[in-house]
């Protein structure tokens, strides 16, 4: 019988399935493992009714509002989201509650002895995906809101394939090319995939090349897709939605157009506009969230790519014009740095670059500092200062000059210093 009584125990159970996770890159990522298990669960996700979110930017804060609106609706929700920021029970919510450490542990345990009577040895992605559809039925949960890990058609969450899902789509673009594929078209396909026979799924229209794709996708599946423009969301939208970064304002948009296909459907109710504005006010780690630490106020983003990128220094420079600010930086081994520091060059007054180490879904390692330095300096960055360890970089950080600083570039960064700094979350 597997002994967890804390978190501490979780994190020790669930670490012994990343091992795995190393041997299993690119190509090998399938549903051979995932199908097997939730037979022998008893395939809990054809039991649930089911709100699918892929896309490269954007699909955990859409995941996040789909399920804040669906709560607001008086429906009890599930929402499986990755990776997690602050803690693994972010994985595992109901109603944006995150699972408290003893229901965790004793519902973790009776699942881990269901999968034992197996010999079915999946990942920690994988584990933890089963367990979410598990709960969630166990829960007795309305909906389930299900964010995918990587990619899509091949994604562990992707054993979904229930004729009444909703499938969201949200911006895609490029990341994560050593497993999806190195184009648009290659990508975008690996997205759509999560759209089986007959679901209803929804996206904005974005480059031709992508939107072509998932319409093709659909009309092979005989799925249904709708198609939105942000300016006439955006021209109709609560006012309250000006108090959210622009990228936010999209993410939301689009998840309101999921509750109200959800509710068309399921005639579920017309949500108040105060209802409206308490779902906009959802915390959702590491997106662009601010902290104030002594006198000066930390922002944290966990974006890790050229897109959202983009996004968030766009967004920051709507709130924060004509303003510079120290950034910590550290970037995952897999990401395009020559894409992401053009962009961070305008607002960084002072760049920080340290390094991490991770052993969540998959092993994960920072680019080298130095590596990273060489290249802002390439770039034109002026002021670098290269700090391996990460409290010592984030103790520069904060003696920089300003009332205010920058952390950004991975989740894993984010993690492991709130970990240590815990007055860096809300």
């Amino acid at each position: 019988m597997t002994h967890i009584k804390n978190f501490d125990d979780i994190n020790q159970t669930l670490t012994k399935y990343v091992p795995l996770s190393k041997e299993i890159t690119g190509k090998n990522i399938t549903l051979d493992r995932m199908r097997p298990m939730m037979e022998a669960l008893g395939n809990p996700q054809r039991r649930l009714k089911i709100v699918h979110i892929a896309g490269t930017s954007g699909k955990t804060s859409t995941s996040y509002y789909i399920a804040a609106l669906l709560t607001q609706a008086g429906k009890k929700t599930g929402l499986t989201v990755s990776p997690h920021v602050d803690s693994v029970a972010e994985r595992i919510q109901i109603n944006l509650k995150s699972l408290e450490e003893k229901e965790f542990a004793t519902s973790l345990v009776e699942f881990l002895e269901i999968l034992e009577q197996s010999s079915i040895k999946p990942t920690y992605f994988e584990l933890i995906v089963a367990f979410a559809y598990w709960y969630f039925v166990k829960a007795g949960v309305d909906y389930a809101v299900i964010e995918t890990g990587l990619g899509g058609m091949q994604d562990g969450t992707n054993v979904a394939d229930n004729s009444d899902k909703v499938c969201v789509i949200t911006d895609i673009g490029f990341d994560h090319m050593n497993i999806l594929g190195h184009t648009l078209e290659e990508i975008s396909r690996q997205k759509a995939g999560i759209i089986h026979t007959n679901n209803s799924a929804i996206m904005y229209r974005q480059s031709e090349v992508v939107t072509d794709i998932i319409e093709d996708w659909c009309k092979e599946h005989q799925s249904t897709l709708k198609l939105l423009e942000e300016k006439i969301l955006q021209a109709d939208a609560p006012v309250a939605l000006q108090v959210l970064p622009s990228f936010q304002q999209r993410n939301w948009l689009l998840a309101y157009e999921a509750y109200k296909l959800l509710k068309a459907r399921d005639t579920l109710p017309e949500l108040s506009s105060e209802k409206l504005d308490e779902s906009m006010q959802i915390r959702i780690p590491g997106r662009m969230e601010e902290q104030i630490i002594g006198s000066k106020k930390i922002i944290m983003d966990g974006a890790h790519n050229e897109q959202k990128i983009k996004t968030f220094v766009s967004s920051f420079k709507t709130k924060y014009p004509h303003t510079t600010l120290p950034v910590l930086l550290s970037l995952k081994q897999d990401k395009e740095f020559a894409g992401v520091l053009p962009l961070l060059k305008p607002i960084t007054s002072r760049i920080i670059i340290t390094e991490f180490t991770a052993t969540q879904d998959l092993p994960a390692k920072a680019i080298d500092a130095h590596e990273l330095a060489k290249a802002a300096k390439i770039f034109g960055y002026q002021d670098i200062s290269v700090q391996e360890d990460q409290d010592k970089a984030y103790r520069e950080l904060l003696a920089c000059p300003g009332n205010m600083a920058l952390v950004i570039g991975s989740f894993y960064l984010l993690g492991q210093l709130r970990h240590n700094h815990t007055e860096l979350i809300s």
